[in-house]
């Protein structure tokens, strides 16, 4: 099996980043699963929208958002 890619991005000063850490490594562990895992603080809009944030917290493994509408989004940005 592939190696597990999760991408864990937040708007600047997200009271969820932590808890999403946590909740993200809890999974692995219980699951016994490896990841990379990539923290990214999307800092402007156009780089919410290079990386089609749609909102904070967006988790994605393996380049796919957990959320079903987040892979549908049309407006990306910091608010």
């Amino acid at each position: 099996m592939a190696p597990l890619k999760i991408d864990l991005l937040f708007a600047p000063g997200c009271s969820a980043k932590e808890p999403t850490e946590e909740l993200v490594g809890s999974i692995l562990q219980r699951l016994k699963l490896s990841a990379e895992i990539r923290v990214v603080v999307v800092d402007d809009g156009n780089q919410a929208v290079a990386l089609r944030f749609p909102g904070s917290p967006t988790v994605r493994v393996n380049g796919r958002d957990i959320e079903p509408e987040g892979e549908h989004a049309f407006h990306y940005g910091l608010g």
